[in-house]
């Protein structure tokens, strides 16, 4: 029996309207592929390797480790023994997104924030977050060089790598006559410093007053030693998303309405007065490549060109909604034709197919008139060479129709 050629997948036509002459479109297509001239060859098998429900977020690293999350721990799986390694409990099983910048790991959630360092295991919370607890400044007189006056005073930690948290809030003290302000409520920290802020008499102006181990519970300001003025004043420690990549020095954080972006050659620390760019609703997708950002949203996909977030030119590239989850950064090399002389592309997943996103801000469809699917929730992309072919692969599900859980592949060369 000759089967008509096939055109591709189509999960939202009558099935009547599926096959039409010598062409037909498939519901499915289960352990085959697929090729552009519409020829089926069938698949080899795979293994299961882990079993269990719960798992997610899964991520295949630079430094060879594949992270995992199984519900809300946070781990690694060893393919030596086949085995999940928890690494830390994320309080919550949100989606994990992972990205990798100056040889740190970062994984990010909506409640979650950690990086683990080159070769390291140890979860450390992104940045220097300041503790829980807000220590107490307040007047004293039997002793210090203070003179009366208007005091405003603040603190900051200092972590042990040298990154400092951005300043708690600042308090005006009182003093009526000569002395000292004494400080209380500081957490003890092992490894880490504390840094006091304070004006001159009657002043505005913040300058560096005192540095002392987080060892001790509270501090005396005896006098204003006119240090440094404050570096992280007015910032904050990166947001939290469900989204994280790395650009150029910085971290982008996709979260509902905003993308943020950290600070130039600061990745830890966020400026909450305009390190950020609105988006409509959720943040689809954030992906990076050579002439600037594809930043996608439920109203499409928009091109942000340039290399500085403050000075981003924007432009509109592509109408169709972006099934959150599916975007990647591809070798260009990984395509035939034109896209092949970029170093690399971003790639994604729409109802009608997969798109590229070129570094000129072009997008290209890669399977016009081949897929038609429903509007996906959510899914994950890789790419891989399988018997000499070259494919794009994104498991897909949603939570809208009772059978949509499928993976569609897309094979490109």
């Amino acid at each position: 029996m000759k089967l008509p050629r096939i055109l591709g997948i189509n999960q939202l036509a009558d099935e009547t309207a599926l096959a039409a002459e010598d062409n037909m479109f498939v519901r499915e297509a289960r352990n085959v592929d697929i090729d552009s001239a519409g020829n089926v060859s069938r698949r080899a098998g795979y293994k299961a390797l882990l079993g269990g429900s719960g798992y997610h977020s899964l991520y295949s690293s630079e430094r060879g480790w594949l992270m995992v999350a199984y519900k809300n721990e946070l781990g690694v799986f060893n393919t030596s023994t086949n085995q999940f390694v928890t690494l830390v409990d994320m309080g919550s099983n949100y989606r994990v997104s992972y990205t990798e910048e100056n040889g740190n790991l970062y994984a990010s959630s909506p409640a979650f924030n950690v990086y683990f360092k080159p070769n390291d295991y140890e979860p450390y919370p992104v940045g220097a977050p300041l503790p829980n607890i807000t220590p107490s400044f307040a007047a004293s007189y039997s002793e210090g060089a203070l003179l009366a006056g208007s005091y405003g005073i603040t603190y900051s930690i200092v972590n042990p790598d040298g990154e400092e948290s951005p300043l708690g809030p600042i308090k005006e003290i009182e003093l009526e006559e000569q002395g000292s302000i004494v400080g209380t409520l500081f957490t003890i920290a092992v490894g880490y410093k504390y840094r006091i802020y304070l004006t001159k008499p009657n002043g505005e102006e913040l300058y560096q007053a005192a540095e002392f181990d987080a060892s001790t519970t509270s501090y005396t300001v005896m006098e204003q030693q006119g240090g440094r003025q404050p570096e992280t004043q007015n910032l904050d420690v990166t947001p939290t998303g469900h989204i994280i990549r790395a650009f150029n020095s910085r971290l982008l954080v996709g979260d509902v309405d905003f993308v943020y972006f950290t600070e130039a050659f600061r990745p830890h620390l966020h400026n909450p007065a305009h390190g950020f760019v609105p988006v409509t609703g959720m943040t689809l997708m954030i992906e990076p490549v050579g002439g600037g950002v594809f930043i996608a949203d439920r109203r499409g996909v928009r091109f942000y060109r340039g290399e500085d977030p403050e000075k981003w030119d924007v432009r509109e590239v592509s109408p169709e909604r972006v099934v959150f989850g599916t975007s990647a950064v591809v070798p260009g090399s990984f395509f035939t034709g034109d896209i092949a002389q970029f170093d690399d592309v971003a790639v994604w997943l729409t109802a009608r197919g997969y798109q590229v996103g070129l570094p000129t801000g072009e997008v290209v469809s890669l399977n016009a008139g081949q897929v038609k699917l429903p509007q996906y929730v959510q899914g994950c992309t890789t790419y891989l060479i399988r018997d000499g072919r070259k494919q794009l692969i994104s498991p897909v599900n949603s939570n809208k129709l009772a059978d949509a859980s499928v993976a569609l592949d897309s094979s490109i060369n």
